[in-house]
């Protein structure tokens, strides 16, 4: 078997995610890139963003007081906010009134409005995208996710209209039970290469840890791993895989009826960046075929793998 081939075993191997070495190794020498620096922010931008940060922070004080008052000279004069329940309140004296009547001080936790997305729009507007948190003695939790439109209005960032969406509590754990099955030993065979893969739960149920040994006569047995968990800013399970050679990816899972879809991307350890969409297929909890289509490294295709069977050995 070719290193090609037994790079592509290594992927089908893995099953789940996009390893390094995915594509078959060209004869000819890649052409060096020319690393572009990224530019740095502009100082308004960034001073921009620090203040906007900076009335997140007070808005989020005021609101672990239960300063009703304080809280709507967060907002513009004609500004609106939508909760939870979807009722929306419009004008800063009657949002004054709703913050007043609805929120209560809170001694106990440390609560946060935290931004995970600000985009500038021209000078005197901005988007944002983030969640509400609270550390408590139990961990931090996320208590809903908010948007917000911004102006700036006299040098001070007001909110035109913000609403806040309430967060499944489902933990990783709920997440990952349609993964359950995954849990055991399995085996796998492409010519004389075998693979053997282990799935076990680890973190208290929230992440699965996989161990893959892949064997070839007359090469030194490979260990590569994996850990598949839950991202709550993207609500998906997600997955990190680390070669053995070097090379590391990361892949985002998605379900279709009886099928698992991964977008996945990986970088070798030559530097090689690749992409790919793994499809598994499951025909019952005992085995499962796997096979990798849309393969592309640094800009070349390459045709999709044949579909792999892999079969349970142990529960």
């Amino acid at each position: 078997m070719s290193n090609s081939r037994r790079n592509i075993f290594i992927l089908a191997a893995v099953s789940l995610a996009l390893t390094a070495g995915l594509m078959p190794q060209t004869t000819l020498a890649k052409a060096s890139a020319t690393k572009v620096k990224a530019s740095d922010k502009s100082k308004p931008q960034s001073d921009s963003e620090t203040a906007i940060k900076g009335q997140l922070s007070s808005l989020a004080e005021a609101a672990a007081r239960g300063d009703g008052q304080k809280m709507a000279t967060f907002f513009t004069l004609d500004g609106t906010y939508v909760d939870e329940d979807g009722v929306k309140t419009e004008g800063r004296q009657s949002l004054q009134e709703h913050f007043t009547r609805n929120v209560r001080p809170d001694a106990k936790s440390s609560l946060k409005l935290e931004p995970h997305t600000i985009r500038l729009i021209g000078g005197d507007s901005a988007w944002i995208e983030g969640a509400t948190t609270r550390q408590t003695e139990k961990g931090k939790q996320m208590d809903a996710r908010f948007t917000m439109l911004l102006r700036n209005q006299n040098g001070t960032w007001l909110i035109q209209s913000a609403s806040e969406t309430t967060v499944n509590q489902s933990t990783a754990v709920d997440h990952l039970s349609d993964l359950n099955w995954l849990v055991g030993e399995w085996t796998a065979e492409q010519g004389n290469a075998k693979l053997k893969m282990t799935a076990e739960k680890v973190g208290n149920g929230h992440f699965l840890h996989l161990k893959f040994l892949i064997t070839r006569p007359g090469d030194p047995p490979r260990m590569d791993t994996q850990v598949i968990g839950w991202d709550p800013t993207k609500n998906q399970i997600v997955s990190w895989h680390f070669d053995s050679s070097g090379g590391f990816g990361y892949g985002s899972w998605r379900k279709q009826d009886n099928k698992w879809l991964i977008s996945a991307e990986g970088v070798e350890q030559s530097g090689w960046h690749s992409v790919a969409t793994n499809v598994i297929s499951l025909s019952n909890n005992d085995s499962f075929q796997w096979q990798s289509i849309k393969r592309n490294s640094d800009g070349m295709m390459y045709p999709d793998t044949e579909s792999l069977t892999v079969k349970r050995v142990n529960q």
